[in-house]
């Protein structure tokens, strides 16, 4: 393997100035957020191009993007945020636009439960969407639950095949396992134990199907619409959200609770912190394509352009 200085003449480093102005203007095109964040932080490009040589010019890399001009394109591709890395999650408003939706969220979870008026609802549908790049609705396909705002409680795991044991979970296994299996049944996709399958129950929902005004009449097709429903938690309060699905039914309603979340939601979830203390909006997530992972989601702007920000 070929070793090279840790020295660069000036020759070389006008040209990793020329790849360093590339680099940035692809970046700055692609994500004009990224640019508008160093704007409004007043960060000095300057700053940006130290940091730039300080990284170009270490010895194997400087020497291997001076050899291997392909490499220029590589490296372009590396400041791509994966699409499906929910962290790396980034909005294109302002960030007092982001502060005030973040604002008015906590606002809304402090009130009874139930529905939001039609005006916020929409509101925080569009607003929701845009941040998240999915489509976030309190009603679909003309069906809604009984609450998209209360109070959600903590579940146990839930079996995922007639054998499964809390043992054979990967974490949080204080929280026990329920003696029978969920509402919605076994998580297993014609009897094997998917990557799939080991999200769903990792991240579930339980939500209070049972108190449908029609689930008694249309039980069966409410049952089949309702099983793995795609569904997002949004706590304002701890600026998180998590993508899940609708796995069990309940709480009853003399627990005074409108929702339950597994062990995994709870806690990546924070949503028994003493600043959430459970109060949270629960909407769908329509993807009918599946391209939307179940997990938790940073909602904070500063966090996810940070994340980006330090990929230059």
């Amino acid at each position: 393997m070929a070793t090279f200085s840790s020295t660069v003449s000036a020759d070389k480093l006008q040209q990793l100035d020329a790849l360093y102005a590339r680099v940035k203007n692809e970046v700055t095109s692609r994500y004009p957020q990224l640019r508008d964040w160093i704007r409004d932080q007043q960060a000095s490009l300057s700053q940006l191009k130290s940091f730039g040589h300080q990284l170009m010019t270490s010895g194997a890399i400087a020497g291997s993007l001076l050899l291997q001009p392909e490499l220029t394109t590589q490296a372009v591709q590396t400041l791509q945020p994966p699409q499906d890395d929910h962290t790396k999650m980034v909005s294109t408003i302002s960030a007092e636009e982001h502060q005030s939706i973040l604002d008015k969220m906590k606002t809304l979870v402090q009130q009874p439960p139930g529905h939001l008026s039609t005006q916020d609802e929409l509101y925080l549908e569009q607003q929701l969407s845009d941040i998240l790049s999915f489509e976030v609705v309190a009603e679909l396909d003309n069906h809604r639950l009984n609450h998209s705002t209360g109070i959600m409680g903590g579940e146990q795991h839930l079996k995922r095949f007639p054998t499964d044991s809390l043992e054979q979970h990967d974490a949080f296994l204080e929280s026990g396992i329920a003696p029978n299996r969920g509402a919605f049944g076994w998580f297993t996709e014609n009897g094997q134990l998917t990557p799939d399958a080991i999200q769903r129950e990792k991240y579930y929902f339980a939500v209070q199907t049972l108190y449908l005004p029609t689930w008694n009449q249309d039980h069966a097709q409410l049952k089949t619409w309702y099983k793995f429903r795609k569904m997002i938690v949004i706590n304002p309060a701890e600026e998180v959200a998590v993508v899940g699905v609708i796995g069990d039914a309940g709480p009853a309603q003399w627990v005074k609770k409108q929702f339950g979340g597994s062990p995994e939601i709870i806690r990546e979830g924070k949503i028994w912190s003493t600043q959430s203390r459970g109060r949270v909006l629960l909407f769908f997530v329509d993807d009918p394509e599946n391209k939307v992972a179940l997990g938790p989601i940073s909602l904070s702007q500063a966090e996810a352009l940070t994340k980006i920000a330090t990929q230059l």
